[in-house]
């Protein structure tokens, strides 16, 4: 973009400034405009409200008196004995107090509501009582709104003997204006959307009144004060804005001209200095001007300082560049240049690389916060850079990961250092961090020199796969804390690069990188879901590793345990945060290790305890072959006594299914999916195995669970059998949140 000079900036600035002005004179117009509207909306619903009021007023009134004249017993002798009806009517009704309101008018009717006779007097009333009394109208006449109101007169208090009825007139306007005092309602603008000689209920009647608010004279000379201030204001800052432009022109755009000139003219003159006179050129002098001419040739002298002083800065950059800001520590970018620079000229076949990884760093990081975290980083660095030798360099690579490179060492050096790193860590005092459980290190070690490939230079690469394979191996639970690689770890390309591996050791450190799936099992006497099986997956760099890939890895590495506390983790974040709706029942699939582990069985016991309001079932798998058969059992009682459901899953498909059955106190006996689709087999001895197991499993008075149920046959064939429950996608595929399951 071609840069402006300052005469156009200043116009634009103008320009802009203008603009501003504008939006915010428009915008305080509007403000002006809408805050009368609320006033005036505020006041016409004051005057509604004022008007509401007056009705009620004027009709709990009218019922009063009618009431009141009803009961009195001058009306029920007119109704016996009438020859003093019109006498009654024009004098002792309004002599008598009980009509508050000279405009009033009464009539009496008889019992089938006609008016009796003599009452066409000079307030005549209508010949008959409409509706059922009592009731409440509001007509309007020629020139009139009146309100009628029609009440029964009995001869009794206890209303049992009906004499006939009273008919009570009312002026309404007149009523409503003596009713009260009307500070916003103006009254001569009262209009009755009512046709005339048309009667209308009176719980109706404010639906048909239009009222509007009286004048304010207040408010009008407000919004004429506002409107006016407005239009000075605005007029003020323009023309300060239009003197703020004549000045900069004069003040600075000119000078600034002058000065572009004469630094224009210098371009062609290295040495040459800018006299101070040339300011009595310029139209107006400014000091800052003269400052900036000053500074100017300051800035000539002191550039070859200047640059000197930024060759000797730009070492301490580079330096700076390739350290870690939290540790001191040398970086990533550090680690791969240093490592080029020693694999240039020669073979590293003497080398080892050691990978350090803190042991649970992120639930450290999540319970303490980041601060603690960082602390507990600066520590260990600090350990580390302690432990090394004087020329070993420390890199931190990762977010809790170190590394070293030892150059020219063997295996019993690259021990002896590790072992002495992991001395410092165990040695340090963490509780000064704020932490109250101890911090420890997995350290991973790979040597060149423990390579086949000797006669080929190895990668930095190469190396930190070994490396990184022997620190997962380090960080299993109950391993040792330093482990070397050796062939016997694993081939690194299927194992240490396979995501899958990778993603197993993670979410056992990680539980939040499993997501937990549900699917439902429905009972069958009613096909309602009576709870839902928790199903595992586990989420890693962007891409979901299922169970396939899962189970078979931690079967290898033995790893049933600590991942089914893994899952026991993600099962309670779910019910923690609704995933799992409040009370609704879970199945929770254990391993044979788990059963017989101590940690699993506490965690799952505190679990129970704290959901003792929903169902849990614990699902046993039962396709590896369970050791301790003792402990299992005893195991097994104590979870069923904590409030568990134990179910024998994936009967059918494993060792001695009915040895398990016949030893273990279990509540529930899932089918195996493949015994339970020999039942659609077209071999009929087939389907008779079965069935004669169902029944010789129900004999035994369990109930049964049936899988893989797809199609309504094969329901129609397993609830023929008896079995109590089932799942399958006929009922529902898995879903990550049972509640939208539900």
């Amino acid at each position: 973009m071609k840069p402006l000079s300052i005469r156009h900036l200043a116009l634009l600035h103008l320009l802009l400034t203008s603009l501003i002005l504008l939006a915010m004179g428009l915008y305080f117009w509007q403000e002006i405009r809408q805050t009368r509207l609320r006033f005036q909306s505020y006041e016409d619903q004051t005057a509604r409200q004022e008007l509401a009021e007056g009705v009620q007023i004027v009709m709990g009134r009218m019922r009063a008196m009618g009431d009141s004249l009803a009961q009195w017993d001058e009306t029920r002798q007119q109704l016996s004995f009438r020859e003093y009806y019109t006498l009654w009517r024009d004098e002792r009704v309004h002599n008598s107090g009980l009509l508050a309101t000279k405009t009033a008018a009464v009539a009496l009717y008889d019992e089938s509501g006609r008016i009796l006779p003599g009452s066409n007097g000079p307030r005549p009333m209508p010949t008959s009582v409409p509706g059922k009394p009592p009731t409440s109208l509001l007509i309007r006449d020629a020139g009139h709104e009146n309100l009628y109101y029609y009440t029964p007169v009995y001869a009794d208090s206890a209303a049992t003997l009906l004499l006939g009825y009273l008919g009570l007139r009312l002026d309404f306007r007149n009523e409503l204006e003596q009713a009260r005092a009307y500070r916003y309602a103006d009254l001569d603008s009262l209009r009755i959307d009512l046709p005339v000689g048309k009667s209308l209920d009176t719980g109706r009647i404010l639906a048909h009144l239009r009222i509007r608010a009286q004048d304010n004279p207040q408010l009008q000379e407000f919004q004429r004060l506002l409107e006016s201030s407005t239009i000075r204001l605005a007029l003020a800052l323009l023309i300060s804005t239009l003197i703020a432009a004549v000045l900069l022109e004069r003040m600075l755009v000119r000078p600034l001209r002058h000065l572009s000139g004469e630094i224009d003219a210098l371009r062609e003159k290295t040495h040459s200095r800018i006299a101070p006179q040339g300011l009595e050129a310029l139209p107006l002098p400014v000091q800052e001007l003269e400052n900036v001419w000053r500074s100017f040739n300051d800035y000539q002298s002191r550039l070859a300082e200047l640059h000197l002083d930024l060759q000797r800065s730009s070492q301490d950059f580079f330096d700076q560049a390739r350290r870690d800001a939290l540790t001191g520590a040398y970086n990533r970018r550090a680690f791969d240049e240093h490592w080029r620079e020693a694999a240039r000229d020669r073979r590293l076949d003497n080398v080892a690389l050691l990978l350090f990884d803190c042991d649970h760093f992120k639930a450290i990081n999540d319970t303490y916060g980041h601060n603690v975290g960082d602390a507990v980083i600066q520590a260990i660095a600090r350990c580390l850079q302690q432990a090394l030798r004087v020329d070993d360099r420390l890199y931190r690579i990762g977010g809790d990961e170190f590394a070293t490179v030892l150059i020219d060492t063997d295996v019993r050096h690259s021990q002896t250092v590790a072992e002495r790193c992991l001395e410092h860590i165990l040695s340090h005092d963490f509780r000064q961090n704020g932490l109250s459980e101890p911090v420890t290190i997995s350290i991973g070690v790979a040597i060149a020199q423990d390579i086949p490939e000797t006669r080929e230079r190895i990668s930095l690469s190469e190396l930190q796969k070994r490396a990184d394979l022997a620190m997962y191996t380090a960080k299993r639970p109950g391993g040792q804390k330093i482990v070397f690689y050796t062939p016997a770890l694993g081939n690194v390309e299927s194992l240490v690069a396979s995501r899958p591996i990778n993603a197993v050791f993670r979410a056992i450190q990680d539980p939040d990188l499993l997501e937990m799936t549900y699917q439902p099992v429905v009972r069958l006497h009613d096909l309602q879901k009576e709870y839902s099986e928790a199903l595992v997956r586990i989420r890693f760099e962007g891409q979901l590793i299922q169970p396939r890939e899962i189970f078979p890895i931690i079967q290898d590495r033995n790893l049933d345990a600590e991942f089914d506390l893994a899952i026991l983790r993600a099962i309670h974040r779910d019910m923690d945060d609704g995933t799992l709706a409040p009370a609704q029942g879970v199945s929770i699939n254990l391993s044979a290790a788990g059963v017989i582990n101590a940690r699993v069985m506490d965690a799952l016991v505190a679990l129970l305890e704290a959901e003792r309001n929903r169902k849990i079932v614990v699902e046993i798998t039962e396709t590896t072959l369970i050791t301790q058969m003792e402990l299992a059992t005893v195991n097994i009682r104590r979870l069923r006594q904590a409030g568990a459901l134990v179910a024998l899953d994936d009967f059918g498909s494993g060792y001695s299914s009915l040895r398990y059955l016949a030893s273990m106190p279990v509540d529930l006996v899932k089918f195996d999916i493949s015994m339970v689709r020999l039942l659609e087999s077209d071999d009929a001895r087939q389907r008779h195995m079965i069935e004669e197991i169902a029944h010789m499993v129900l004999s035994a008075g369990y109930e049964l669970v049936a899988e893989g149920i797809e199609t309504e046959a094969l329901l129609d064939r397993v609830m023929r059998l008896g079995f109590s429950h089932a799942q399958g996608y006929y009922f529902g595929r898995p879903v990550e949140d049972e509640a939208a399951q539900a």
